[in-house]
């Protein structure tokens, strides 16, 4: 039901009943906001600024939507010193419990122009109980630092990022200043603050330069790194606890890089990466809670990038470059045996290295970045689309989208997350890479398949060897890292990416 927005009491920290509940509601609502007959939900919205950069200076409302089966909208007035407060606080009464509601906040300026934007984390109402919601303002298309609640306790570069689904952004491992690190920081995204250290057990053993990966809402799973291991480790997020889980025989223990994707049904693929000497490492191994299998295939090349793809003949996976000269640009595997079933080659016979693909919709990715044949960072960036593997589509498998890395010179090492793959978002965001000098880059990318235009969006810090998470509200995360200095950075970034 949409309901007329109406002006809540715009003192911080006060509640109010929603005058837009119908009689009967109303009434026993009333009498749960005075605590004699009903016990109403409460939820407690912090409004939270980033670091540095206060994007609600110079608006003069804030419109509070929560976005549930009873939409209710809810407008407040922004103090006029605003400028000095780090955030806002607000508590809003339901008179019953309703699941899964989301809150969108929108700062809007005297002429009704959105100026800055934040949206929550999915959450529950439920009657009787009180939670507190955070919301970060952002501008969309800028890079801002998270709070100092959301900081890490150990800066760290080349480690691992997960969202969880009970509303957690967990990290994990890397190398600090120090050395490699079993440590882990778990923050809750509905307060926006971390969880108490002595609520997050350690790893089991450190790990550095590994693939950190969440199975389900439940489960996130670590594997490989730069330390010899014959396991992977299982976090278990309602008993909070790890999981040793042993690699398959053929899988070396020093596992280096490995690269991985989801596969959308609690199982994901690893490949890539090298071992203790160096050597590449050519399985692939299908990993879930149950365990971790080797495939019979093999990649067939160095440290290719890939993303599951949809073809006319269902769910692939699309390995692309770390190819030599007379191996195709790209191949087509099965994702249950592993077995190649196509090359794909692009209309050049391209070379890539250090590269990243990344999925823009059910059958479409890009690859971009890497170096090339020539040993030069290339610029050119491709695009793929399996559903053009139907001669009866009428299109091109591939297609390229020109020199679009032009403008930064070409990036290596970068990590690539698509916008709203699921809603075919042309859009990916491309972060985190080194030049030329392997030097970290001083801004993302965002690549759209469409125009072929890359948009340039500076980072508050330039840094590489991070973990690169979207978060569900839509926002991207970017996570520790290594800065021009070389120093490890304990700092968090956020981007609102731009309508598109």
């Amino acid at each position: 039901m949409m309901v007329e927005r109406r002006p809540g009491r715009s003192a911080r920290g006060l509640g109010w009943c929603a005058a837009w509940w119908s009689a009967a509601v109303l009434v026993a609502a009333l009498a749960g906001c005075d605590g004699e007959e009903a016990t109403p939900a409460r939820i407690v919205v912090h409004v939270l600024v980033p670091d540095g950069v206060n994007p609600l200076v110079g608006t003069t409302r804030l419109v509070l939507t929560f976005e549930k089966p009873n939409v209710a909208t809810f407008v407040e007035e922004t103090p006029a010193d605003v400028g000095s407060m780090t955030e806002l606080v607000y508590t809003y009464t339901f008179p019953e419990s309703e699941a899964t509601a989301v809150l969108e906040v929108v700062a809007e300026d005297a002429a009704g122009y959105s100026r800055a934007h934040g949206r929550s984390i999915p959450f529950d109402i439920v009657s009787g109980r009180t939670l507190s919601i955070g919301v970060l303002m952002l501008v969309p298309g800028q890079w801002a630092t998270a709070p100092a609640t959301l900081k890490l306790a150990t800066a760290r570069m080349l480690h691992g990022a997960a969202v969880t689904g009970d509303g957690g952004l967990m990290v994990a491992g890397g190398t600090t200043a120090t050395g490699v690190t079993p440590t882990v920081e778990l923050f809750d995204l509905n307060a926006m603050a971390p969880v108490p250290a002595a609520d997050v057990p350690t790893l089991p053993a450190a790990r550095s330069r590994f693939a950190m990966l969440a199975l389900n809402a439940d489960q996130v799973l670590l594997v490989g790194g730069v330390t010899a291991s014959t396991q992977a480790d299982l976090w278990n997020g309602p008993a909070a606890t790890w999981t040793p889980l042993p690699l398959p025989a053929e899988v070396p223990e020093v596992w280096a890089g490995p690269r991985f994707a989801t596969l959308g049904d609690g199982r994901a693929l690893l490949w890539g990466g090298v071992d203790g000497s160096d050597a590449p490492v050519s399985a692939l191994v299908r990993a879930g809670g149950d365990g971790l299998s080797r495939l019979d295939g093999t990649t067939d090349r160095n440290d290719p990038a890939g993303v599951p793809v949809m073809t006319p003949d269902g769910l692939r996976f699309l390995l692309v470059g770390g190819n030599e000269v007379g191996l195709p640009f790209a191949s087509l595997l099965d994702p249950v045996t592993g077995a190649i079933e196509d090359d794909v080659t692009a209309p050049t016979d391209e070379l890539r290295t250090r590269h990243t693909v990344i999925r823009v919709g059910a059958s479409r990715a890009l690859v971009a970045g890497g170096y090339g044949a020539t040993g030069t960072l290339s610029t050119f960036v491709w695009i793929f689309d399996g559903a053009c593997l139907d001669p009866a589509a009428g299109c091109v498998v591939w297609s390229s989208a020109g020199p679009m890395l032009g403008s930064v010179g070409g990036v290596a090492d970068a990590v690539g997350v698509g916008i709203d793959p699921g809603n075919e978002d042309p859009r990916a965001v491309l972060v985190g890479g080194v030049d030329a000098s392997d030097r970290p880059l001083p801004e993302a990318l965002v690549l759209n398949a469409e125009t072929g235009v890359a948009a340039r969006y500076p980072l508050r810090t330039p840094r590489a060897y991070g973990a690169v998470v979207r978060l569900p509200a839509g926002q991207i995360v970017y996570v520790g890292g290594l800065d021009g200095d070389g120093n490890p950075l304990d700092t968090i970034e956020l981007f609102e990416p731009p309508a598109l």
